[in-house]
């Protein structure tokens, strides 16, 4: 084997030389029959673990959409849910009895309006708004807590989400064990079933999906800030799912060093990119996400580049045997814009350290289906309309 150092080491040969190395052919990845063989006894217990969280939160969801449904028909005073409403439950029969009573104030406003029957409509109705919604907060916080004390589960669960699997290691691990994954493993292979299964584990590097880049939209609030404002690529071989997005970056500008923001607005100029918020910097990025939490070669490091290995233009490089998935979100340089709005594919090279250079051991390549025409797209929304929307979503503030 030859030796493996850390990525730091070969940074310093591609800053030297113009590429990765000169890569020819590419097998399926040495270490990859390991890896799945693992993969697959392993989700085995983690799966029937999951279905149990799953069990124990599906009544909790389940009443929240049903409380959620209440809410909607306590605001358009939909009166058929009426004889829906469960009596034996405190919050279903509040509801049942505030339907009850606000009919009874309404024909008598019919028949004598009065301002203050009109009042107490109101308030009678606010005050079951808010009961209701007690209640779906109180779901929430419920299912906020489960979630929380089942992190690391979760944690285990996410190379088992959509996984492909080996079906031979699943009934063997089935042996000692249960769960919906072991009844869809014993399934013959033309019957329906919620897992997909191969009989090879070498197979799996031959399953590939491609889909288009998705079509940018206008930034909006988020869950946890803003959304949208971004085009994606996805990209899926074997148990390998690769995302990346060409979007905004933002930054506070009091934390961004003067060389990285002198960089930005150099970005953006020669982009045509406008951008006047007075507490915030902004660039062009790429975001990018690999399921690749453990090597399946030699490799001991990343590229993401433009171009083959080797005459690659490098937009980022990570370490292999994280344990985690592979995330980042880099500025672009204007070059490297200018190569996804023409549809330039990106590639994400598998790479082991070597004494002098770098030796590329697989590679997947991102697919470009759409890329250039959403890339263009975005970018005309970046020098036309991104500035002003950022400035109605977070308001200059007075203080900075």
């Amino acid at each position: 084997m030859r030796p493996a150092h850390t990525l730091s080491i070969f940074a310093a040969s591609l800053a030297l030389g113009p590429g990765i190395v000169s890569a020819q052919g590419f097998g399926t990845p040495s270490r990859l029959a390991e890896v799945e063989l693992a993969r697959s006894r392993d989700c085995v217990a983690i799966l029937a673990r999951v279905e149990v969280l799953n069990a124990e939160m599906e009544p909790i969801a389940r009443r929240s959409q049903r409380l959620t449904a209440i809410a909607q028909a306590i605001a358009l005073e939909e009166r058929s849910i009426i004889d829906s409403l469960n009596v034996e439950d405190p919050v279903e029969a509040r509801v049942r009895e505030w339907f009850a009573n606000d009919a009874s104030l309404a024909r008598r406003y019919v028949n004598q309006p009065d301002a203050s029957l009109a009042a107490e409509r109101t308030a009678n109705r606010e005050t079951i708004k808010a009961t209701v919604t007690r209640a779906i907060t109180g779901l929430r916080e419920e299912a906020s807590a489960k979630v929380a004390d089942n992190q690391a589960l979760i944690a285990e669960a996410a190379p088992c989400d959509g996984a492909i699997f080996v079906r031979s290691a699943v009934l063997t691990a089935c042996e000692t064990g249960s769960g919906p994954i072991c009844e869809d493993a014993r399934l013959a292979a033309s019957e329906g079933a919620r897992f997909r299964f191969v009989d090879d584990a070498a197979s799996i590097w031959e399953i590939e999906e491609i889909r288009p880049w998705t079509q940018p939209g206008p930034l909006r609030p988020g869950a946890t800030g803003l959304d949208g404002g971004r085009t994606i690529g996805f990209t899926r071989v074997g148990n390998v799912v690769a995302t990346v997005a060409l979007t905004p970056l933002f930054a506070p500008k009091a934390q961004v060093p003067p060389e990285a923001l002198a960089a930005y607005e150099a970005t953006n100029d020669s982009l045509g990119l406008a951008f006047s918020h007075p507490n915030l910097v902004f660039t062009p990025a790429l975001g990018i996400r690999v399921a690749l939490p453990q090597p399946l070669d030699e490799e001991t490091g990343y590229v993401l580049h433009f171009g083959e290995p080797d005459d690659a233009d490098v937009v980022w490089m990570g370490d292999a045997g994280t344990g985690a998935p592979l995330e980042a979100t880099v500025p672009l340089s204007p070059s490297q814009v200018r190569r996804l709005a023409t549809g330039d594919p990106l590639m994400l090279t598998a790479v082991q350290a070597t004494e002098d250079t770098p030796d590329a051991v697989f590679a997947i390549g991102i697919g470009n289906v759409n890329q250039a025409r959403n890339a263009q797209a975005l970018l005309t929304y970046m020098a036309s309309q991104l500035s002003a929307d950022v400035t109605q979503l977070i308001p200059p503030s007075s203080g900075s």
